[in-house]
């Protein structure tokens, strides 16, 4: 179809790269003929790209110029992703994952598309997210971030707002390009890259091709000085709590129920520290300032355990457009990725339980052991067994089959698309529990000595026996088919009312499973329970209108019903509202519904074990302490269970905001917005239940009624403790409790000058929150809190600022990025509180492109080398700031 109506697109920053350009225009078919083009958030098709809902761009172009050597670097540094997202980091499951959180939402709450279908979900991530760590950059023509609600167009997980990344199609010729990341620092750190793309191009279509390969280098912890092992200034040394780095987890024999449950060094002899009897990477003893007389020979992990991983990836992209005849257009596409992640931690750590009187006495190398009566343990760190390597093949197939199509009465569209994510986790240094108790030796009368294995004897070798792999298998997968149709209904003052209906037709499934072993919480360190198995499907149908009231106004209305075979249906609206006060002022408005179904893993996860520290409030309670003021902390197993009621979160969001092109070369934008959710999917937190307990111990006692169980308020949960007190584990599950509120401005500007000395391209990208409250169980009772934005993880402020210019065949381009400062609730020893500071991250980058179809580039990313903001125990956010320090880069591509 035709639309005899020349609008104008306007171009604005992007929201990570902030790459400008002056206001550009529709492409004329004649002079009074615009053909319509499909944006993100809306299935109609339309003139004008500045909708009612807010849309950023990201070019390749721009990826390129600013350094980003993946596409989920380029999107981590956006300023709409508020308060960070997790980026790969080591020592988790989640090793080989990179996310991204709209509006500082769940990575779950932002739905990510491929050339507008969605991608696939990540079993790693329980099927609720997509792993941006996957997608070839090469093969990326541009991003549109869409930061409104849009599950009335999209359906699950479109609730803080929608990444859709648009892949090159009209591309002809060949292009090879290759790129080089190099650290400052040394150990670790670099990455490279190489990639292949190939077009061939008809007047009846084209067929493009991509291949890119990517690898980089994991850094060990100590090879930072942020993350290596230390004291925190000011505190005591000899004193456990004071490090950053150390675990408990050394060489600590722990005397039992006949001993006082005491912990305490091995050994005796005053002259020797931990270091001296069982090697470099052990510390102590350290005094533990919660027990008092106890202490531990402390383990210092950071000088094996990976702070960032090894990765190596390598994906393909296929994509091919035909014309069948001058009104039906085939779109083909085959998408396939392998990454392999290298995670390295530190050896297992372990509880070792003596069944009989270990014994004092004094080894040949005049080493005096420490005794431990019988029903006592010991921490130990098994470091001669090795680390524990954990080797993740992330596998990602893709593919989809389209038709589009046009007659004289209405538009359609029809496609089948089949997406398969499957994940093999190989873990090797592992221990079976309980296993080398049965391998320890014990004392002989006879001989007057001690035989076999004596984990407190450096020097008595470990027998074989106790060792095992901790393995991995998910896949999740996905079917879906759809179509549409879009016709034109009757004339408004403004023109056509349009309108598209469909439909479609979703199979999900996931099989998450692990070793017997690990099944059974039989692994030390393992993966613990498995996601579980399960499948449903989800039938949709939906519908959009938009209403040209008037020249300058437009109503747009959306809905979709979307079924879902395992905990039912949901309905969600949408009214959005674009008016052009003047021809270059245009106000906006949107309202809609969202939500995110339960993931196959939510409803069908089996019992997850974990290490975790919690708070000992029934320690407190039982000394005779103030329960709320208690620091008594226990590291325990913590399980979570499934829960297979669970229900949809659910989301209500509004848009306000201005688009104003001031001039031919200035132009800006400001949204005003607003996300609220409920029954969010989580689990208590381990300290609240806990705490509920002790509370309810008060309660009790108080009354002279029997003791109740947590469970009488929160059902499914536990707690246990040992004789001498200490927490033993925690059993938690999973449910609809969470509520959250979040408001915030998002502003662009856009500035383009053109002089005799070249052209500059200025842009400033500010997203700034407003508000944020989440909630919390407190006794059974959901408790509101008070605003976080500005507080420690929730940063007010995220800016991008670019300028570039550019003279001739070169360009030079500068970046800074700043994160807002945030308050604390540790008060330092003036009585102030502490404040994590802001930073800002220089990026300074130079191309030239040559007379031969070529472009050089080179780089300096984190040019000031900013090491994280800290809090004020010296850790920091691994999720918001850079971990890698300032690094150089260079790059080359050869057109042909």
């Amino acid at each position: 179809m035709k639309f005899n109506k020349v609008a104008k697109l306007v171009s604005l920053a992007c929201g990570g790269v902030v790459a400008l350009s002056a206001p550009t225009y529709a492409a004329e078919k004649d002079e009074d003929t615009v053909e319509r083009i499909e944006v993100t958030g809306s299935r109609l098709k339309r003139v004008d790209m500045e909708g009612a809902s807010p849309v950023t761009t990201i070019t390749a172009e721009d990826m390129a110029t600013a350094g980003f050597a993946t596409v989920g670097d380029a999107l981590r540094s956006s300023s709409l992703n508020s308060f960070g997202s997790y980026g790969g980091t080591s020592n988790n499951s989640w090793s080989s994952q990179a996310t991204i959180q709209l509006k500082g939402a769940s990575a779950s709450h932002t739905l990510t598309l491929l050339d507008g279908k969605r991608m696939a979900k990540s079993p790693v991530l329980g099927g609720g997210a997509t792993n941006i760590n996957t997608i070839p950059t090469a093969a990326v023509e541009r991003i549109e971030i869409l930061t409104d609600g849009a599950s009335a167009i999209y359906g699950t997980d479109a609730i803080a707002g929608v990444i859709n990344i648009i892949l090159k199609k009209d591309f002809e010729g060949v292009e090879v390009k290759i790129r080089a990341e190099q650290p400052d620092a040394d150990g670790g750190g670099d990455n490279h890259s190489a990639s292949f793309t190939g077009g061939l191009s008809t007047d009846k279509g084209n067929l493009m091709f991509t291949i890119e390969h990517f690898k980089k280098s994991g850094i060990v912890m100590n090879e930072r000085p942020y993350t290596a092992a230390h004291a925190i200034d000011g505190e005591d040394p000899s004193v456990f709590q004071s490090w950053i780095g150390i675990s408990p987890t050394g060489r600590t024999v722990n005397t039992g129920p006949n001993g006082g449950w005491e912990n305490h060094a091995p050994f005796t002899n005053a002259g020797l520290d931990c270091a001296d009897v069982y090697g470099d990477a052990f510390k102590g003893p350290l005094s533990d300032s919660d027990w008092a007389g106890e202490s531990y020979c402390g383990y210092d992990y950071t000088t094996s355990a990976y702070l960032d991983v090894d990765q190596e990836r390598t994906s393909t992209l296929l994509n091919y457009t035909y014309n069948i005849s001058d009104d039906i257009e085939l779109t083909a596409r085959a998408y396939w990725a392998s990454n392999v992640t290298t995670d390295v931690s530190a050896p297992i750590p372990g509880t070792i339980r003596f069944d009989e009187d270990m014994p004092a006495y004094t080894t040949a190398a005049g080493l005096d052991l420490r005794a431990v009566p019988e029903g006592g343990s010991m921490k130990y760190r098994f470091d001669t067994a090795g680390n524990r390597v954990r080797e993740t093949t992330d596998s990602i197939y893709d593919f989809l089959v389209g038709l589009d199509g046009t007659t004289d009465s209405f538009d359609w569209n029809a496609s089948a698309s089949y997406n398969r994510y499957d994940v093999f986790k190989w873990g090797t240094g592992y221990q079976l529990i309980g296993a080398t108790t049965d391998l320890v030796g014990g004392w002989d009368d006879d001989t007057n000595s001690f035989e076999g294995w004596d984990p407190r004897d450096p020097n008595s070798e470990a027998p074989a026996g106790a060792t095992a792999n901790s393995d991995a298998r998910l896949t999740s997968s996905a079917l879906e088919i759809d179509g549409g149709l879009s016709f034109e209904l009757f004339e408004l003052a403004g023109g056509a009312t349009g309108l598209y209906v469909g439909a479609s037709y979703r199979e999900e499934k996931l099989d998450s499973q692990v070793d017997a072993l690990d099944e059974a919480g039989l692994i030390a360190g393992g993966s613990g329970g498995a996601g579980g198995s399960g499948e449903r499907d989800v039938k949709a149908i939906f519908m959009e209108m938009a209403f040209p009231v008037l020249d300058n106004l437009e109503v747009n209305l959306a809905a979709r019903y979307d079924e879902y075979s395992d905990f039912g249906g949901t309905f969600n609206p949408q009214v959005s509202v674009r008016y052009n006060v003047l021809e270059p002022l245009l106000i906006r408005a949107s309202w809609g519904t969202g939500f995110r179904a339960p993931t196959l893993e939510d409803l069908n996860q089996s019992a997850s074990v974990g290490v975790g520290t919690v708070t000992n409030y029934l320690k407190c309670y039982e000394d005779g302490m103030d329960i709320k003021g208690c620091q008594i902390e226990n590291e325990i197993p913590i399980s979570v269970n499934r829960n297979e009621n669970l229900g949809p979160e659910e989301s209500e969001s509004y848009n306000i905001g201005m688009v104003w092109d001031i001039t031919d070369n200035f132009n800006m934008s400001v949204d005003y917005w607003s996300l609220e959710t409920e029954g969010l999917i989580g689990s208590i937190l381990n300290d609240e239940i806990v705490r509920a307990q002790a509370e309810l111990w008060k309660a009790a006692d108080e009354a002279g009624q029997p003791r109740p169980d947590i469970s009488a308020i929160y059902p499914g949960t536990s707690v246990s403790q040992d004789g001498s007190g200490k927490l033993s584990s925690v059993t938690n599950i999973k449910q609809n409790i969470g509520l959250s509120e979040r408001q915030g401005i998002d502003a662009k500007f856009a500035s383009t000058f053109e002089t005799e000395m070249g052209d500059f391209k200025l842009g400033l990208a500010w997203s700034h929150y407003l508000k944020y409250t989440d909630s919390s169980p407190e006794g059974g009772v959901q408790t509101i809190s008070r605003n976080l934005s500005g507080t420690e993880y929730y940063p007010d402020d995220r800016v991008n600022f670019s300028a570039n210019y550019l003279v001739g065949d070169h360009s030079l381009f500068y970046q800074a990025d700043y994160i807002d400062h945030q308050s604390t609730d540790d008060e330092n020893d003036n009585g102030s509180y502490h404040q994590i500071d802001s930073i800002v991250y220089h990026t300074l980058s130079y191309s030239y492109t040559m007379p031969w179809n070529n472009i050089v580039s080179a780089g300096i990313n984190n040019l000031t080398d900013e090491e994280p903001s800290f809090r004020a125990n010296g850790t920091y956010d691994s999720d918001t700031y850079d971990i890698i320090g300032r690094t150089y880069w260079v790059s080359f591509s050869q057109t042909f």
